[in-house]
């Protein structure tokens, strides 16, 4: 088995594939107002780290919201069944 090094460096071409999400998602997460997904510019070309698009993405992992204990939180509050 052959391994091969993979680049830290990856254009936004790469990404897509390294992320299995389109260039335009990844556009959308490099220019978000808060918390956007750090890139560097070299001339025409846009950059992530690979470690950093990595913490970046496990820095916004989707919380499990328990929706009935809110559901039942939203009656008692318009029922006051506190």
């Amino acid at each position: 088995m052959i391994l091969t090094q993979q680049p830290e460096w990856l254009d936004l071409e790469a990404l897509t594939q390294y992320a299995c999400v389109s260039e335009r998602t990844l556009r959308d997460w490099i220019h978000k107002p808060a918390d956007p997904l750090p890139a560097v510019r070299v001339r025409s070309k846009i950059l992530v780290r690979r470690s950093v698009f990595d913490r970046w993405l496990e820095a916004h992992r989707v919380k499990h919201i328990d929706v009935g204990s809110i559901v039942d939180e939203m009656i008692a509050g318009v029922t006051g069944t506190d």
